[in-house]
C-alpha cells in the first residue's frame, strides 16, 4: 500500500474501551492496537478525485467487537476488502494499515479472515464441504489428509454443527443458508486469524440462526478482534463494544455502543437511529431524509452531510470537520448544538 496519504485526521483517534457492561469484556487501554488504520483514502485509479474512502482512521484491539454501520454506498465493503488486501486493481489506496504493528504488505495473509454475506457465492458448488474445508486446513497447517479431516470435523463442531462427518459429505446446495454460513465461519477459523471481518454475516438468515451466529462470534472474540459490518443497528448496539458510523466514505462518529445509543452526536447518526422503529409501547414518527447519499465523484468540499443536515453552518460547506471529543466518543461535526 502506498505510504502517502492525501490528508490525515487532525485529532488522535479514540484509544480504548474503558467501560464494562453485561456480556462485554474490558479492553485494556494500554494494550497496543491489533489493527490500526490511518488516513486511509481509496480512490479510482483513473479518477483520483473520485474517493470511495476519505482519510478513514480507527483502531481495534484484541478481544474487541467493533461494529461498522452506515447506509448502502457509504464504503463499508470497500473498507473491508482493502483491509483484507483484495481491493480491486482499479482502485488506488493511500494511507497506512498495520496489523500487530506491521504494515499490511508484511503481514501473513492468514492473520486476517473474512466471513462474507452470501456464502453460496464463495463455496464451490461442485466440491463437498469436507473437501473445501480440508483444503483450507491443509493450506494453513500442512497436515495430512487424515489429520486435516479430523481438524475440519472439529471446526464444524466448534461452529455448532452436530453431525460434522455427515455435513462434510454434503455439497453447499444441500444445506441451508445458516449451515453454509457456519461453514464459512469454520473456514475463516481454520486460518487461525488475529482479525476476523464479518460482512453482514446474518442478513439473509432467520432470527434464530442470526442469534446463534452472533453468539458464536461472541465466544470467539477473546482470541481475536472482530470487525462486524451490519445494517442492523439493534445488533450493533447489543453486541458491540464500539460503533463506527461511516457516511460517504468518511467516519463521522466513533463511540462506545452505550454512549452512541443514549446520545448520538452526529446529525447523521441521529437520523440513522431515528429511522429504526422503537421496541416500546410508545411508538414515534420515524424520520427520513429527502436527499440521498452523494455520489463519490460529486462530493463537495466541507462536510459531506451538509446538504442533508438541518443545522448546516457556513463553515460546514467550506471546511471538513475533524473527529473530536472525549476518548470514549468522537464526532466530526462543526455544529454540535444542532
Amino acid at each position: 500500500m502506498d505510504q502517502t496519504t492525501s490528508h490525515a485526521l487532525e485529532t488522535p483517534y479514540v484509544q480504548a474501551i474503558e467501560h464494562e457492561s453485561a456480556g462485554r469484556q474490558v479492553i485494556a487501554s494500554g494494550s497496543p492496537p491489533l489493527l490500526s488504520v490511518t488516513g486511509l483514502t481509496v480512490a479510482l485509479a483513473d479518477r483520483p478525485e473520485t474517493r470511495l474512502l476519505d482519510a478513514v482512521q480507527f483502531e481495534l484491539r484484541k478481544g474487541e467487537f467493533f461494529a461498522l454501520v452506515g447506509e448502502s454506498g457509504s464504503g463499508k465493503s470497500v473498507l473491508c476488502s482493502t483491509i483484507m488486501g483484495v481491493a480491486s486493481s482499479e482502485l488506488r489506496c493511500l494511507g497506512d494499515i498495520h496489523i500487530d504493528g506491521r504494515p499490511l504488505a508484511d503481514v501473513d495473509r492468514r492473520q486476517r479472515a473474512m466471513i462474507y454475506q452470501q456464502p453460496s457465492l464463495y463455496l464451490n458448488p461442485v466440491r463437498t464441504i469436507g473437501f473445501q474445508l480440508r483444503e483450507t486446513v491443509q493450506m494453513v497447517g500442512g497436515l495430512s489428509k487424515k489429520e486435516a479431516s479430523q481438524r475440519a470435523a472439529d471446526l464444524l463442531c466448534d461452529v455448532g454443527i452436530d453431525d460434522p462427518r455427515e455435513t462434510m459429505r454434503k455439497y453447499p446446495h444441500e444445506m441451508s443458508g445458516g449451515m453454509n454460513q457456519r461453514v464459512m465461519i469454520a473456514m475463516a477459523l481454520a486460518m487461525k486469524p488475529k482479525l476476523l471481518i464479518a460482512d453482514e454475516p446474518t442478513s439473509a438468515l432467520d432470527v434464530t440462526t442470526q442469534k446463534q451466529i452472533l453468539d458464536l462470534l461472541e465466544r470467539l472474540r477473546s482470541d481475536m478482534a472482530i470487525l462486524l459490518v451490519t445494517h442492523d443497528l439493534g445488533v450493533a448496539l447489543q453486541r458491540s463494544d464500539r460503533i463506527g458510523v461511516l457516511y460517504a466514505g468518511q467516519l463521522v462518529e466513533i463511540g462506545r455502543a452505550d454512549l452512541v445509543d443514549r446520545a448520538p452526536l452526529h446529525p447523521y447518526t441521529r437520523a440513522l437511529f431515528s429511522a429504526v422503529p422503537p421496541l416500546s409501547e410508545h411508538p414515534r414518527r420515524l424520520q427520513s431524509s429527502s436527499r440521498s447519499l452523494p455520489e463519490p465523484g460529486q462530493r463537495q468540499a466541507g462536510c459531506s452531510f451538509a446538504s442533508r443536515c438541518s443545522g448546516t453552518l457556513d463553515i460546514c460547506r467550506r471546511t471538513r470537520p475533524a473527529l473530536q471529543g472525549i476518548p470514549q466518543q468522537v464526532v466530526a461535526c462543526h455544529n454540535l448544538e444542532a
